[in-house]
């Protein structure tokens, strides 16, 4: 069975994109510097067995973790940090330096000395991204001051500057990143969508163009309302090869014979719920003279984190 609606859909793909290692691969050795990719051994890339996100951390935060070693069996471990990010976080320096301070701690405990930790921001938003990933960058103080305030270098991955065709060996990791790409706009574009398919022709011999066409479509499902899943039908049949009688993936299938569109329905009016809900809260937000939370961050949140939000907010307004 497919999860047709899941919460949080961004992070639910990107997770689902990433946890295939030679996807995770890939996307660190096209955007780590390169004179860093030719010293790491590649294949050495694993994912990391701890987790260091805590009970008390956001639940929208969503971060991977792999170890790897350089080709020359140096006995140096590093990490690749990544964390994806739906909008433009204003805390993405705290938050890093705080994430690599566990790592350090952890290891320290455990009676192991410091390692190298690189984090790179995935970032799937809309805007512009515009905040310094650097708290040295963010901090006011004079040149000579800024050498005591803590730094560290982050690599920030803008998916929407990521051109296609970059990774020609693997057109379904290719294909994943275009449906990031396309799912952050306001409708469905289809002939974005018939590329997308075009790059999965081969899903039927191809478990791995299998995973990925049903990962995409339950995705762009998730994301765009019921009316879109006709187009999406005539787009995924427009971009097969002419004459190949190719039957409908499963998940589209699916969609229709679990009578899925009433589901989809039902998540339009929960997402209308939900923008009357946000748009209380940074109207309250404004009264109480607080900062306003960004839109995108709050429809990251669930029906209940925003009706707590919200209830928090008029009980505060109460009170003045």
């Amino acid at each position: 069975m497919f999860e047709f609606h899941p919460a949080n859909p961004h992070d639910h793909f990107f997770r689902r994109t990433f946890d295939v290692l030679p996807n995770a691969r890939a996307l660190l050795k096209s955007q780590l510097p390169a004179e860093l990719v030719a010293k790491l051994d590649l294949q050495s890339i694993q994912p990391a067995k701890e987790t260091f996100l805590t009970a008390t951390d956001n639940e929208s935060r969503l971060d991977l973790l792999f170890t790897a070693r350089l080709l020359d069996g140096t006995s140096l471990l590093i990490y690749l940090l990544l964390e994806h990010k739906s909008w433009v976080d204003r805390r993405i320096a705290l938050q890093l330096l705080k994430y690599v301070l566990r790592i350090q701690e952890w290891r320290d405990r455990n009676g192991q000395p410091p390692c190298v930790v690189i984090p790179l921001v995935v970032y799937q938003g809309t805007q512009e991204w515009d905040e310094p990933t650097s708290l040295r960058h963010k901090v006011n103080a004079d040149q000579d001051l800024q050498g005591f305030v803590p730094d560290m270098q982050v690599i920030l991955v803008d998916l929407g500057g990521v051109k296609s065709s970059f990774l020609p060996e693997l057109p379904e990791l290719e294909a994943r990143i275009r449906a990031m790409q396309i799912a952050r706009r306001p409708e469905l574009p289809y002939q974005s969508t018939v590329a997308i398919f075009e790059l999965l022709q081969g899903w039927e011999k191809s478990d791995s163009q299998n995973d990925a066409l049903n990962d995409i479509v339950v995705y762009l499902c998730s994301v765009f309302d019921a009316k879109n899943l006709h187009w999406l039908t005539q787009a995924f049949r427009a971009g097969q090869a002419p004459g190949s009688g190719k039957l409908m993936p499963n998940c589209l299938e699916a969609l229709y014979e679990q009578g899925i569109e009433q589901g989809i329905e039902q998540g339009i009016e929960k997402g209308l719920a939900q923008g009357r809900i946000i748009g209380s809260i940074q109207t309250m937000q404004r009264i109480l003279d607080l900062p306003v939370t960004p839109e995108p961050e709050l429809l990251s949140r669930s029906l209940d984190e925003l009706r707590a939000i919200a209830a928090q907010l008029e009980s505060s307004a109460g009170k003045r």
